[in-house]
């Protein structure tokens, strides 16, 4: 499958689909399972998630010794992985509870400290899966972009310049357009064929 954004008017920027992982998928419990050191919040755990069942169907367990044919090649991929976090309203929930400490007249945790939350979590999947590629957090200059749109052009031009063959990219909103349920979406991609020889 190829997917081009909306938001580029270059071709070269589709891309081919090699895994994907959403959360939450039909017969998942209201929350995800919690992440150690991540407190408050759905969305470090959401992401996680969802990022676990997509690179799961390429690299297999998360942390596990790749075996067998093609073990030198999923090792370098992964060297080579970038991942790109896109979300339009960050972690609302650990920025909430920030709030409230703050009126109230607290000190707020630690582990509250809401901007960091997108890059902490990128930061652990990218060790626990061995991606080495660069990773990247933004939201989208405004509310009516295009999440998936931009994070695909960020991935051409990691690849155009030579700093990453693939990218995870990890789309997760804790308030959805129109009132939608919490969710994140990863895609394990990489520029199609024809994108690659355009750059």
């Amino acid at each position: 499958m190829t997917l081009s954004p909306t938001l580029s008017p270059c071709p070269a920027a589709a891309v081919e689909v090699l895994a994907a992982g959403v959360w939450p998928a039909p017969g998942d419990p209201e929350l995800p399972v919690p992440l150690a050191g991540f407190a408050v919040s759905s969305f470090s755990p959401m992401a996680s998630a969802a990022a676990d069942r997509c690179l799961e169907q390429v690299h297999g367990a998360p942390g596990a010794e790749p075996a067998g044919p093609g073990t030198r090649e999923l090792v370098r991929r992964a060297g080579r992985t970038a991942i790109v976090l896109a979300s339009r309203g960050g972690d609302l929930e650990t920025h909430t509870a920030t709030a409230v400490a703050v009126d109230a007249g607290r000190p707020a945790a630690p582990l509250l400290f809401f901007q960091s939350v997108p890059n902490a979590v990128v930061g652990h999947i990218a060790k626990r899966w061995g991606l080495a590629g660069p990773v990247i957090c933004f939201s989208p200059d405004a509310a009516t972009a295009d999440p998936l749109g931009e994070a695909l052009d960020v991935t051409r031009f990691l690849v155009a310049g030579g700093d990453a063959d693939e990218a995870l990219l990890l789309l997760v909103e804790q308030a959805g357009a129109d009132g939608a349920p919490a969710s994140a979406r990863a895609l394990l991609v990489r520029p199609a064929p024809d994108a690659r020889e355009a750059s």
